[in-house]
């Protein structure tokens, strides 16, 4: 596993502890809402994330892996921007990867499994297995529910 990944992983484990910490308000639930599905470039997601990344949790959590898989099967051209960012604050990197889940469309999902393998930028690999790794077990876990 890489430092990249390893990293990833502590940072994904301690974001929950500063969830129950920082409670979401009513009004920080309402405008995360708004935001968590529409962010369309990785700089609107990041900005998001700091604002809001306490109410990381229900419908809220649902639009930010709407977000990102749509980013990440859509536009995977943008990917050397999310790089920077993700190296920069592995808490953000580590919400990105997160959120490749089985709440994402599963087209997406098989997109970004392509994206990962075919078009991943040399400076990314790392980032990319990790993306990969987590889109090929959101849909193994939607084809446990019968959708394929």
């Amino acid at each position: 596993m890489s430092n990249f990944a390893v990293i990833l992983l502590a940072i994904a484990s301690v974001c929950p502890i500063y969830a129950q910490e920082h409670p979401c308000t009513n009004a920080e639930a309402e405008r995360a809402e708004m935001q968590a599905d529409t962010s369309s470039t990785w700089d609107a997601l990041y900005k998001s994330y700091k604002a809001y990344h306490h109410c990381d949790d229900g419908a809220i959590a649902e639009g930010y892996s709407e977000s990102v898989t749509r980013m990440l099967a859509r536009q995977w051209s943008t990917l050397p921007q999310l790089l920077p960012l993700a190296q920069e604050d592995a808490a953000f990197g580590a919400f990105v990867i997160r959120h490749v889940d089985a709440t994402a469309d599963l087209d997406n999902l098989k997109t970004i499994v392509r994206n990962a393998k075919m078009r991943c930028p040399s400076n990314s690999i790392a980032l990319c297995t990790e993306v990969r790794k987590r889109a090929e077990v959101a849909i193994k876990e939607l084809a446990d529910l019968g959708i394929k």
